[in-house]
C-alpha cells in the first residue's frame, strides 16, 4: 500500500460494516485521510479468500465517491501479518465491528493483535444507533499513562465539536485528580467544551462505570486504556476492556500504554 494514513475498518465479508463504515468516514472526513476496508483469510469464515477480496473491493469502489479521499481494500493472508501490516501502512485509527459471525467475533483475539499498536483502535456492535461524537467521555485512573486520554479527547473536541465529559476515579490518592486537571488544562488551552462527571467507583472500576453509564450521560463514545500487562487473572477470565467491549452500548476506544514514554511500575 502507499505510505497514507488509513482510517481502517477491520471486518469479515459476510455483511457490510455499517456501523464501522459510518464511524470511520467521520473521522476520515475530519482528518482528511481515505478509508480502507481490510479483513483476513479464515477458514471459519465461510467464504474463500478470492471472495472477501473480491466484496472488500466492491465495498471498496461504493464508498470511494463518497469520502473525499477515496477508499481501498486489502485482504491479509493470515492474522499474523496484522501488525506489521498496520504499522507499514501507517495506520491511523482502526475500526472493529464485531459479528454475530461464529469465527470473527473473537474479542481477545483482536485485543491480543491490537496489544503493541501506537494508534488507537475502536470497537462497535452492528446494532449501535447512529454514530454520533456530540459528547465523549473520558474516564481518568490513577495510572501516568491516563495522560495520554488528553490528546485523543482534545482532537475529537477539536475537530468534532464534542463536548468531553472527564470522569475522574473517586480514589482515596490524588494521582486521578492531578491527571484530571492535566487534561483540563489542555482542553482550556484550546477552548473546548468539557465538564466534569462524579464517578462511584475506582481506579479500579471507573472504566467500566464510564461504559455503563454513556447512554445515561448522552455520550456517544469512551476512551479507555488497555491493560498494562496480562496477569493470570487476565489470561484466564479476560482483561479489563474485555469487559468494556462485551458491555459497551456506545463506541470504545482503547489506547495502549506507552512503555517509552512511561515507566510502568508501581
Amino acid at each position: 500500500m502507499n505510505s497514507i494514513e488509513y482510517i481502517f475498518v477491520f471486518t469479515s465479508a459476510e455483511e457490510y460494516p455499517k456501523v464501522a463504515v459510518d464511524m470511520a468516514v467521520q473521522l476520515a472526513e475530519a482528518a482528511e485521510k481515505p478509508v480502507c476496508f481490510i479483513s483476513y483469510a479464515d477458514r471459519k469464515i465461510p467464504l474463500q479468500p478470492d471472495e472477501i477480496e473480491a466484496k472488500l473491493a466492491e465495498w471498496a469502489s461504493e464508498l470511494s465517491p463518497k469520502v473525499t479521499k477515496g477508499a481501498e481494500s486489502y485482504l491479509l493472508p493470515s492474522l499474523s501479518e496484522f501488525h506489521d501490516f498496520m504499522t507499514a501502512s501507517e495506520a491511523s485509527t482502526i475500526v472493529f465491528q464485531l459479528s454475530e459471525h461464529k469465527g470473527f467475533n473473537k474479542v481477545r483475539t483482536f485485543l491480543k493483535i491490537t496489544r503493541d499498536l501506537r494508534i488507537p483502535y475502536i470497537f462497535v456492535k452492528p446494532y449501535f444507533d447512529k454514530i454520533t461524537l456530540d459528547k465523549v467521555l473520558v474516564p481518568v485512573t490513577f495510572l501516568v499513562e491516563d495522560n495520554e486520554k488528553g490528546p485523543f479527547a482534545a482532537n475529537l473536541g477539536r475537530f468534532f465539536g464534542s463536548e468531553l465529559l472527564l470522569m475522574p476515579a473517586k480514589d482515596f490518592g490524588h494521582k486521578a485528580r492531578i491527571t484530571t486537571d492535566k487534561i483540563t488544562t489542555l482542553l482550556d488551552k484550546y477552548e473546548l467544551k468539557h465538564s466534569e462527571i462524579a464517578a462511584d467507583g475506582d481506579s479500579f472500576k471507573v472504566e467500566l462505570e464510564a461504559v455503563r453509564r454513556a447512554d445515561e450521560l448522552g455520550a456517544g463514545m469512551v476512551i479507555a486504556s488497555a491493560s498494562r500487562s496480562y496477569g493470570l487473572d487476565d489470561i484466564i477470565f479476560g482483561p479489563k476492556e474485555l469487559g468494556f467491549i462485551n458491555e459497551c452500548s456506545v463506541p470504545v476506544m482503547l489506547l495502549n500504554p506507552r512503555a517509552d514514554l512511561y515507566v510502568l511500575c508501581g
